[in-house]
């Protein structure tokens, strides 16, 4: 595979199927000047996601992006490639997402796989689990319009 931006992308669309969008006005963060940044994806309307290969500080870069982000529900998703301690990383963009979002509206979810070495079924699975407490279950979704929620 080798792309860890492309393979996070796969999880959230196996994760979350056809509610996961990747493009247009749901993923961008308006910071008051200039362009808007751009988040990785979103969710049924209602969940911003973030999914991340870096450095933690690239990464707590990335979390900034998340809370400016629309969506009161955050999801952060870290593949395990360059971080020097992924599970120190977790803890800290969990501890700052704390500080401005309330518990039950975020989720930092370590995966197991990465774009050479992927481990989709468990680390969609895990994403399920995280969407789910988030509020947003796929299987409940059946037959709804993709931009349902939204």
């Amino acid at each position: 595979m080798g792309s860890h931006d492309d393979y996070g992308k796969l999880v959230m669309r196996r994760a979350a199927g056809p509610f996961f969008t990747d493009w247009g006005a749901p993923v961008e963060v308006d910071y008051g000047a200039g362009r808007p940044a751009r988040i990785d994806g979103t969710v049924a309307g209602r969940i911003a996601v973030e999914i991340e290969s870096r450095t933690s500080k690239q990464v707590r870069g990335a979390v900034l992006d998340l809370l400016f982000h629309r969506y009161t529900k955050k999801l952060l998703g870290l593949i395990p490639v360059h971080m020097s301690d992924c599970d120190v990383c977790a803890r800290q963009c969990a501890t700052a997402l704390g500080r401005y979002v309330e518990p039950d509206d975020f989720r930092v979810v370590v995966l197991r796989g990465t774009g050479d070495a992927p481990d989709l079924e468990a680390d969609a699975q895990r994403m399920r689990e995280a969407l789910l407490a988030l509020g947003f279950d796929a299987t409940a979704q059946q037959g709804l319009a993709p931009d349902a929620g939204a």
